[in-house]
């Protein structure tokens, strides 16, 4: 079995209901980079209910239209503005049931019932806008009614792409988490290792001096290409994350200048306001426009980087199991080597070797570490219970009697069947092999079958 690095996920947010009184928020759908919830209210469905149980679950909370374009009826800025991309002026329910039950009509989207949005203002007494689906009615008004859903919304944390590397992003009330692919790590899985080395790849454009600096914080350096194979991992790695031009430590020497003797110039001169001509240092980047091959620019230039740094052994073992860790970047990345058996982020699982079902024929799997071992069903043999056991080779019937064997039991039977009826035979313990039992077949034959 092959070691694989294993690494652990850096969560954004952690989701935290902060009122046990009332429900949990039931996804509905999601317009416009907005998730849309139902919540369980407590009380009449007044718009202060409404705007209170949405911020108790820590979500926001649409008006009744959108407050985009001409759609701002009754609509206050504490209300999200979201764009629905209809030509009409659609309320928040029909947008909703549109999107859920394929009809602006949101009287007849059983997933919208018996729920209501706020809408100051349209009631004097507070009442939130609702609408009942069993009796296919809307313009409820809500402080005639108590106890029924909210309409509340949260921000698609995932909409802007914010996982690299080909993490997967999970979407979270307020947050989102990255689900990174085995060679990343990182809150955004920003973080790769290669040949031993951690590489860690910026959203932000920098000079060369700020890159270097910002690498240097981090105790690490801008990345140099010393191995061939490092420029491909890199141009892969940039691809999947800004697809931004990202520069490398490599630059020139400072330009310098001189005396027709050859020696340094160090005399007096006027220069030009324009001159000495600025930058005169070289920086060398990987091209975004050209496949991420190399080319120089003015170290004054900003452009995203990659910071690199050794792994080394972590100043906390977070591995469990017999895992090693190692860390980079200050052990704000670390990573578990997991022994044969073993598998998770740190190594807390132990592989169920016998998920693929190895043992044939019925056989019970019996998990070990890194190891398994199955049980036969009589009649069957082998690592695997792969083998048809062969009874007739392993007993011997009395009385010369033939044995037949039948995979799951054998049978000794008469081999004259005139004279077994002058001599019937009678089961006895010493007739069969432990744990199989006798039948007598009448006078001629007799079976031996597992208990």
């Amino acid at each position: 079995m092959v070691n694989m690095w294993k690494f652990l996920v850096f969560i954004a947010a952690v989701v935290v209901w902060s009122d046990s009184s009332q429900g949990q928020p039931e996804y509905l759908t999601t317009v416009d980079g907005w998730s849309f919830f139902k919540v369980r209210a407590v009380g009449a469905m007044s718009n202060t209910k409404v705007k209170a149980t949405c911020e108790a679950t820590g979500l926001r909370y649409p008006c009744h239209n959108s407050g985009t374009d001409r759609c701002t009826y009754y609509w206050t800025s504490d209300c999200i503005a979201y764009d629905p991309a209809v030509v009409s002026c659609y309320t928040t329910h029909q947008v909703l049931s549109a999107n859920l039950c394929g009809t602006y009509d949101s009287r007849y989207c059983q997933p919208l019932d018996d729920t209501f949005v706020y809408f100051p203002g349209w009631q004097s007494d507070d009442s939130a806008w609702g609408v009942d689906y069993e009796t296919h009615s809307w313009d409820l008004q809500g402080a005639n009614y108590n106890n029924m859903y909210t309409l509340c919304a949260d921000i698609d944390e995932c909409a802007s792409n914010p996982c690299w590397l080909g993490g997967t992003c999970l979407d979270h009330v307020n947050g989102y988490s990255c689900v990174c692919p085995e060679d990343a790590t990182g809150k955004n899985c920003e973080t790769a290792t290669f040949a031993g080395e951690c590489y860690q790849f910026s959203s932000i454009s920098l000079t060369h001096q700020e890159a270097t600096q910002a690498c240097s914080t981090m105790s690490s350096r801008l990345v140099d290409l010393k191995d061939e194979q490092q420029q491909p991992f890199l141009a892969d790695k940039i691809a999947a994350t800004s697809a931004a031009s990202n520069w490398l430590a490599t630059k020139s020497a400072p330009v310098a200048f001189f005396n027709s003797n050859g020696s340094p110039f160090s005399g007096p001169i006027q220069w030009s306001s324009s001159e000495p001509a600025e930058p005169c240092d070289l920086c060398v980047l990987l091209d975004s426009s050209d496949n991420y091959l190399a080319k120089t620019a003015p170290c004054t230039q900003q452009h995203n980087y990659v910071c690199q740094d050794d792994l080394k052994p972590c100043g906390q073992n977070v591995c469990q199991n017999g895992g090693n860790c190692t860390s980079c970047f200050d052990d704000s990345a670390a990573f578990c080597d997991c022994p044969d058996g073993f598998d998770g982020k740190t190594c807390e699982i132990d592989i169920d070797e016998c998920a693929s079902n190895p043992c044939q024929n019925g056989g019970s799997c019996d998990d070990d570490i890194n190891s398994y071992s199955c049980r036969c069903p009589t009649g069957f043999q082998g690592d695997h219970c792969e083998s048809d056991m062969d009874w007739c080779s392993q007993v011997q019937c009395p009385h010369g009697w033939v044995c037949q064997d039948f995979t799951f039991y054998f049978q000794c039977v008469h081999p004259d069947p005139v004279t077994s009826r002058m001599a019937p035979y009678q089961c006895s313990s010493a007739s069969c092999p432990d744990g199989m039992y006798c039948t007598e077949d009448g006078v001629a034959s007799f079976s031996c079958k597992a208990v």
